[in-house]
């Protein structure tokens, strides 16, 4: 992993101090492939010059892209201009002693969830089965699978590129025996699905509503939910706690009981907004 204080010293030689402050942290490295995601407020043609001074500093990145649009669509992807060097889309990304191929620009990739994925996989214990909802190239999957003992995990996304990565990935890792994929909307799969699982995961803050309510439906009573959603809070500090409450009152209101008992927050998505996941037992359910 590349330091930050490297990054931020490469982004000021290629910028200057100002524009650098605001570009840094939004560089990342996928495999041999930096992604730099634009602010708002800057126009493209600054970036060609960073492009161009990652290649020179950082000797095994081939590729410099520059991320311009939101997360947006089904597929859940951004839009792509090449700055420099190589301009090949699929890259091998190493997560945790796993590695995954992907596309970066047909499948969700952020790997600001590295954290959360490991952190989910020791909470696993023997024997759980495991729903994977909007599963992507199936990261929280493949890690849970090899650091975690699950009975078997299955992953759904809508995505078919996504869905093809995680069966290459799952294969990558060795993890098949306990793993399936499946191509669909994970909101009408999960509520379709006649299995009770052990846990539930929700990556996908977006959905957040109509996960949690599919998700009461597939869980067994006693069982962990992880609905991931974006939270308005002053201070980040608080922004745990009031995840918690939305959490409550939104599976009150699909006719179950749960409570929150930890959680983390991801990132700060905007001023005073930031993405947080919730790990919350299953009391009550209709």
């Amino acid at each position: 992993m590349v330091k930050g204080s490297l990054l931020r010293k490469i982004a000021e030689r290629a910028l200057g101090l100002e524009y650098a402050k605001l570009v840094w942290k939004r560089i990342e490295i996928l495999g041999d492939v930096a992604i730099i995601r634009k602010p708002f407020d800057l126009p493209i043609d600054v970036f060609k010059s960073l492009g161009e001074e990652l290649l020179r500093s950082l000797p095994y990145i081939k590729g410099v892209w520059l991320s311009i649009s939101p997360v947006h669509g089904i597929e859940r992807v951004r839009e792509y201009i090449h700055l420099a060097g190589e301009a090949k889309t699929e890259v091998l990304y190493k997560e945790h002693g796993c590695i995954f191929k992907v596309d970066f620009t047909k499948v969700y990739i952020s790997p600001v969830l590295g954290f959360d994925h490991m952190r989910i996989a020791k909470m696993v214990k023997d024997g759980e089965s495991v729903l994977n909802m909007f599963a992507g190239f199936a990261p929280y999957s493949i890690i849970i699978s090899k650091y975690a003992h699950p009975s078997y995990v299955v992953s759904i996304d809508l995505n078919k590129y996504a869905v093809k990565y995680a069966r290459i990935n799952i294969e990558l890792n060795k993890v098949a025996a306990a793993n399936e994929v499946l191509h669909g909307d994970a909101l009408l799969l999960t509520e379709a699905l006649s299995e009770k699982f052990d846990r539930v995961l929700m990556p996908y803050p977006e959905l957040f509503e109509k996960a949690l309510r599919a998700s009461l439906k597939s869980v067994k009573l006693g069982g962990y939910l992880h609905p991931h959603l974006f939270v308005t809070s002053e201070k980040k500090q608080n922004a745990l706690q009031e995840a918690f409450k939305i959490v409550v009152e939104v599976a009150k209101k699909a006719g179950g009981i749960v409570e929150p008992v930890g959680g983390h927050v991801i990132r700060g998505v905007a001023p005073r907004k930031y993405h947080v996941v919730v790990d919350a037992i299953v009391k009550c359910k209709s």
